[in-house]
């Protein structure tokens, strides 16, 4: 028998409460143990779940990303929900540590699957998470070209720099020469990238790794 995911949903929308628990029902290894309007209440109901689907903008006027940070630290891992995308608070969020965002129209097969993935460590990549990343222009984040981008994935996530060369495609010194221009891209726009460390951390922050997803998909 599978695992069941223990679930929390944080949502003001009492109608989407009620049903969430009826609608996943029928997925067996699924299982909606809370529900609640605000964090607060949710928070304050007992100890955490493994995953919480949290809607972006709640009714008391409560800070997205800051919703994301208390949830994390509590050991739940948070999944976005709403029915309108907002990008400013969807990138907030998945840079606070939320592992993906879903609109509220897809079904429950892509609902379900989602969560799987967000419960095994995993992270979500809709297309209007792709939509939203790839819209991206704020000055922290750096514009990569894609060969950078590819160098930075494959390094950042545990390769040598000959491996990132051969997944990129290119010779070594040139992934040299993009791995250089990357730490100088996020050194100009006041983020110090020193280290293999911070090169991973980077990819994380700035969830790199899904454009990369998005661009093939």
């Amino acid at each position: 028998m599978a695992e069941v995911v223990s679930l929390g949903v944080i949502d003001d929308d009492q109608m989407l409460l009620d049903g969430m628990g009826a609608w996943l029902r029928p997925v067996r290894d699924l299982r909606v143990l809370r529900a609640a309007r605000t964090v607060d209440a949710f928070l304050a109901a007992g100890a955490g779940v493994e995953v919480v689907l949290l809607d972006l903008n709640l009714r008391d006027h409560t800070v997205p990303a800051d919703n994301v940070t208390r949830l994390r630290a509590t050991g739940s891992r948070v999944l976005m929900i709403s029915a309108i995308a907002d990008p400013e608070h969807v990138l907030a969020t998945i840079e606070a540590g939320a592992a993906g965002y879903i609109t509220k129209d897809h079904d429950l097969v892509a609902l379900a699957d989602a969560v799987r993935e967000v419960a095994g460590g995993g992270s979500v990549l809709t297309p209007e998470l792709a939509f939203v990343l790839s819209r991206d222009r704020r000055p922290t984040r750096p514009q990569l070209s894609p060969q950078e981008q590819a160098v930075l994935s494959a390094y950042a996530r545990g390769g040598t720099l000959h491996a990132a060369a051969r997944q990129a495609g290119v010779a070594y010194g040139t992934a040299r020469v993009y791995l250089e221009r990357v730490k100088r891209k996020y050194s100009e726009a006041g983020r110090p990238t020193r280290t293999k460390l911070d090169l991973a951390n980077r990819l994380r922050e700035d969830r790199l790794e899904l454009d990369d997803l998005g661009a093939q998909g």
